[in-house]
């Protein structure tokens, strides 16, 4: 079985690329579909229908992203490939930079200040004099030390807490 991440931003996809080219996953790239994780929130980008139908045998989807409300649709000519049952949820709530917040440790002035993540850290970098660009180039530099990120992803998962079918990105370390 190989798995197909799906990542609702490219920061997650950015993320989990870290994690891979680190061999921190309890899984490499030779096991994943096209050997990356993919920015997509639905089964109709091209490239990804082609390697799954390239495959063609069994498949795991991974979801990674903050906002996990909208269901997958499976397109009828990959049911066989891919089962609602084997569907994944990984989930970053509120939004990715929550873990920025984390590794900054400033989460309790972020909750007083009661703006959107990456609203509260932009404005938090600006004052320190860093320029917070909502890219991927920023996650891959400020997480250059990958046990930040670990220890971030732990630290996320025991303040928060999801509904019982979304699983925690720290869940996928190994």
């Amino acid at each position: 079985m190989k798995y197909l991440i799906m990542c609702e931003g490219t920061n997650e996809e950015a993320l989990i690329s870290l994690l891979l080219d680190k061999n921190k996953l309890k899984f490499s790239r030779s096991d994943l579909i096209g050997l990356k994780p993919y920015h997509a929130r639905q089964l109709t980008h091209p490239v990804i229908i082609t390697e799954l139908k390239h495959y063609n045998g069994p498949t795991t989807i991974l979801r990674i992203g903050d906002s996990q409300k909208d269901e997958l649709k499976i397109p009828k000519d990959l049911q066989r490939i891919v089962s609602k049952k084997n569907v994944i949820k990984y989930c970053t709530k509120p939004e990715l930079e929550i873990l920025l917040i984390i590794n900054e440790n400033v989460l309790k002035d972020y909750q007083k200040s009661k703006m959107q993540p990456s609203k509260y850290i932009k404005k938090y970098f600006h004052q320190k004099g860093i320029n917070y660009t909502k890219s991927n180039e920023f996650f891959k530099e400020y997480y250059k030390n990958i046990q930040d990120l670990i220890n971030n992803l732990e630290e996320y998962k025991r303040l928060k807490k999801h509904s019982k079918d979304e699983l925690y990105l720290v869940d996928l370390i190994k």
